[in-house]
């Protein structure tokens, strides 16, 4: 499992492994909804580096609003996938990595070729960073084919991506183990040249401690010289001193001495200078002789007394060369004892390592048997669900045709009877209008009779005037009546207008009735039903899907766990080796400090 970032929150809901340029890193997916925010950290195995990319809830959706498969929320494991197979590293502006989502996917290294190759998503003809609108046509196209989502496909992904995630943990664990024994390896290695580097540390310090010994041994030769030219020196200034002495006592002794003095320097005088020097040059001679003869002597004596110490020196390296060989010898022993019971243990190791990756290897083969098996249960019980599911739709699309027609057949009855009441009333009103169109033409036709007997019996009255004046007052009455007739006509007009205004004000008000008890008749809308209805069935597959997915998460919770678990007896049994290991090397270096102290009265003899 992932390091978590320091500076991510939230719940770890995701996780996979990814090789990005050749190394490897798992990336785990964290989710805040404190900040809605989704978290992508890249957890690099080589250098224990974490790189976090974040998003908020409307970044994320935005880059799947074009994708017809990805575009549904509960697709959460592929829409991960999609990203977490488009990240890739850039260089800031300091040159340190940072994490990025590119616009392909990045390419996986050539051997990972044995990992499940999973169906590639679908990608979108518009880039996800751009926004935009989509006609109602594509809308509804893709809210079909949401609608139309196969569950199959994605239990088969889902499967794929287990498996590839157990193939990448256990490639990953064949790494560790790998960079486990290469360490041991170099431990091994590392003791190895801290054996050649003690071994060489000895020989230098015998060299150290042979070059001394010479040194001492030239050192006292050349203090021994130095005493015998003292006792030399001192032997010459005794005898100086002695003649000293003796001519002074020849001084005191009176004037016989004086006069053997003064004698023997007159006889000295009388010799001659080659006598002299011949005296001289014997006497230098015989002094060089004894002096020579010494020197031999002292030489002879020097030589015998080398010879003694060389003879001892000799013998005491001998016994040492013999005290060393046996300690060299003990030493092989104990390390050829040591060496063959860590051959002894690695091999059982090795064996129980063998032993351990063969029962892996037969729990693994079990686990797949297993996850197969329970992946084809759970893929019959979807089909027998889907099957079920699909005939009940189809008796439910049955039944709702059937709905449909009668309530169609319904409509067209109705429809028939209103066409035929309307076509009656129609008929109706037409004759009503008929009638009152008589009516008023009557009562016109009366009106105008009793304005023309008006007209008649007042020309009547005016028969007896003359010509003149009749045919002025024929004129002047014709003119009133005239006008009489106008001022009807246009109430009569006026009249008609109020009617026609009246009769569609009532026709309207019938309208408006006639619909309001259509819609009574009609009842509920079926199309808000059927949404509802609808609405009910996405949430109860929401939360079996969300029930699925808990399920699959205490699992691979649940397996966590026993790997971290076994990951910790791991590195205790490490550290116990580790442990017994300095134990072990303590008391070796403890027993070569006691031979060392074993040696140190030799030395001191020797010294």
């Amino acid at each position: 499992m992932a390091r978590r970032p320091d500076d991510t929150r939230g719940s770890l809901i995701f996780q996979e492994g990814k090789c990005i340029e050749g190394d490897y890193y798992i990336v785990a997916v964290y989710d805040d909804p404190a900040t809605c925010t989704i978290s992508f950290s890249a957890y690099e195995l080589e250098n224990d580096c974490t790189y976090t990319y974040p998003l908020t809830y409307s970044q994320f959706d935005a880059l799947f609003q074009y994708d017809s498969e990805l575009m549904n929320p509960s697709n959460q494991d592929g829409r991960f996938h999609w990203v977490i197979e488009r990240l890739d590293f850039v260089q800031d502006k300091r040159g340190q990595k940072v994490l990025c989502l590119g616009e392909e996917a990045t390419a996986e290294v050539d051997d990972e070729g044995d990992l499940v190759q999973e169906k590639p998503k679908a990608t979108s003809a518009v880039p996800a960073n751009v926004g935009g609108k989509i006609d109602g046509a594509t809308r509804a196209k893709l809210l079909k084919e949401l609608d139309t989502h196969d569950d199959a496909k994605l239990h088969a992904a889902l499967v794929k991506s287990e498996g590839a995630r157990k193939r990448f943990i256990a490639e990953l664990h064949a790494k560790r183990n790998l960079e486990q024994l290469k360490a041991s390896q170099r431990l091994q290695k590392a003791d190895e040249d801290r054996e050649a580097r003690l071994a060489k540390l000895e020989l230098i310090k015998k060299q150290q401690h042979a070059r001394a010994e010479a040194h001492k041994a030239s050192e006292e030769a050349k203090k021994s010289t130095m005493a015998q030219l003292e006792v030399l020196m001192k032997q010459k200034e005794a005898q100086a001193i002695r003649r000293l002495i003796q001519e002074k006592d020849a001084q005191d002794r009176g004037m016989g001495r004086e006069k053997d003095a003064a004698r023997q320097r007159r006889k000295m005088q009388e010799r001659s200078a080659a006598e002299v020097r011949a005296i001289e040059e014997e006497r230098a001679q015989q002094l060089a002789r004894k002096r020579d003869e010494q020197v031999e002597k002292r030489r002879a004596l020097f030589l015998k007394k080398n010879r003694q110490i060389a003879e001892i020196l000799r013998e005491e390296k001998m016994k040492e060369r013999e005290y060393q060989a046996r300690l060299r010898e003990q030493k092989d022993l104990i390390i050829q004892e040591v060496w063959k019971t860590k051959a002894q243990e690695r091999l059982a190791r090795e064996e129980k390592e063998r032993e351990f990756q063969r029962l892996e290897e037969i729990r693994e083969t079990k686990n797949v048997e297993r996850e197969r098996r329970r992946a084809m249960d759970e893929l019959k019980q979807i089909s027998a669900i889907r099957k079920h599911a699909e005939e009940e739709k189809e008796a439910t699309v049955k039944r709702r045709e059937k709905m449909r027609k009668e309530y169609l057949l319904e409509l067209k009855v109705d429809a028939s009877n209103r066409a035929q009441q309307a076509r009656e009333q129609a008929r109706r009103n037409e004759r009503r209008e008929q009638k009152i169109q008589e009516r008023e033409e009557a009562r016109l036709r009366r009106f105008r009779e009793s304005q023309f007997m008006d007209s008649m019996r007042a020309t009547r009255s005016f028969m007896k005037e003359g010509e003149g004046e009749e045919g002025n007052t024929l004129e002047a009455t014709g003119s009133p009546t005239a006008q009489d007739e106008d001022l009807q006509r246009k109430g009569f007009e006026a009249e008609e207008r109020r009617k026609r205004q009246a009769e569609r004000e009532e026709k309207l008000k019938r309208e408006a009735e006639k619909k309001g008890k259509m819609q009574q008749l009609s009842g509920k809308n079926p199309n808000l039903a059927e949404l509802n209805r609808i609405k009910v069935w996405r949430a109860e597959d929401e939360a079996q899907k969300k029930k699925l997915e808990d399920a699959r998460l205490k699992r691979e919770l649940q397996r966590e766990q026993n790997l971290r678990a076994l990951h910790e007896a791991a590195a205790k049994r490490e550290e116990l080796w580790t442990r017994l290991e300095a134990i072990e090397r303590g008391a070796r270096r403890g027993l070569v400090v006691s031979c060392g102290e074993f040696q140190g009265p030799v030395r001191d003899f020797r010294g």
